[in-house]
């Protein structure tokens, strides 16, 4: 008695339905829905640990400096406090060590107040920045102006960017609106707070004693804060002009992006340290990046003195047009 075993495919003969595999039968197998959604919820996933391991690393970055700032506190305290008790116990040093206990105690008390609660990166600074700049950069092309910005003396200091180049600058009045528009429309523009205004006032909370109202005194300030304080530069270097009113920065390692872009915080609260200790426009130019490169332009007699009388000068020009024109107008009927 034969006892046989049938397979299919085994001996030669096929299912019902079944062939060979073709490139239609793969394709269609290959881009079926149900696979398409799976690798969807899987970069889903993917995408939802890397943000999550981001996040904390991010939060241990933060932590590690705040624990640095602690382990010197701690460090500074301890030192301090050694020094007091050899002071009782060596009383021919007590003097010193005494000094140098009391200088370890403050200066570890100083840095654990002092330790900042939050870091924020110098990129996340940039991109706001870059968002702030796009706004203004397109507000200045749909309104048409085509003069360079200029720093000048009003309600504290405006950035005004002119309608065109080379025309009088408008009154410190009509300098405090953002839309500025004067009877004379060629002298017109937009006037922004500019960024390095609220720099310059923390500069002036943290300066011991007014700032001298002298370019050079001016400018070794703003040096000095840029890399000590704002630490938006890791080093400077200027040279003040007198004679030709021109005080000129070279800067490495400035932050924040772009620093040729319009109103960078880094020639900004330089325009503004000027602005407000001389009370006169400033005009910047800024070229090369390898150092930085800001010139600031300042000439009391020229912009603040011509803006003034201008100003001044403004209604009797109005009237003096309207009397021209109703002298036309009636010359005009006369005729007719």
């Amino acid at each position: 008695m034969t006892l046989e075993t049938r397979r299919d495919g085994m001996d030669g003969s096929e299912k019902p339905g079944s062939g060979p595999e073709t490139e239609t039968t793969r394709g269609g197998h290959a881009a079926s829905p149900d696979a398409d959604s799976r690798d969807a919820a899987d970069r889903q996933v993917r995408l939802a640990v890397l943000e999550a391991e981001n996040r904390q690393l991010r939060e241990e970055y933060a932590r590690a400096r705040q624990s640095t700032y602690r382990r010197t506190a701690i460090g500074l305290v301890a030192v301090g406090l050694v020094a007091l008790v050899g002071g009782l116990g060596f009383p021919d040093a007590r003097t010193v060590l005494f000094a140098l206990g009391g200088t370890g105690v403050f200066a570890g008390v100083l840095t654990a107040v002092l330790t900042p609660e939050r870091f924020i990166s110098a990129r996340v600074g940039a991109r706001v920045l870059r968002a702030l700049r796009a706004d203004r950069e397109a507000m200045i092309d749909e309104l048409g102006l085509r003069g360079n910005p200029v720093y000048v003396p009003a309600d504290g200091v405006r950035l005004f960017v002119p309608r065109r180049q080379n025309r009088p600058l408008p009154g410190a009045a009509d300098l405090t609106d953002m839309f500025v528009v004067p009877a004379d429309a060629d002298r017109g523009g937009v006037s922004f707070h500019p960024t390095g205004e609220p720099l310059f006032e923390e500069l002036e909370t943290v300066h011991d004693r007014p700032i001298d109202a002298t370019p050079r005194t001016t400018a070794s300030v703003v040096a000095d804060a840029l890399v000590e304080i704002f630490e938006l530069a890791d080093g400077t270097a200027y040279d003040v002009d007198s004679e030709t009113n021109r005080v000129t920065f070279e800067i490495d390692g400035t932050g924040l992006g772009d620093p040729t872009g319009m109103d960078h915080p880094v020639p900004s609260l330089i325009a503004v340290a000027l602005v407000r200790t001389l009370e006169t426009p400033v005009r910047v130019e800024i070229t090369g990046d390898d150092p930085l490169t800001v010139t600031c332009r300042y000439d009391p007699r020229s912009d603040a003195a011509t803006a003034e009388a201008t100003a001044d000068a403004a209604p009797d020009d109005v009237d003096g047009d309207d009397a021209d024109a109703d002298e036309a107008v009636n010359g005009s009927e006369t005729t007719v």
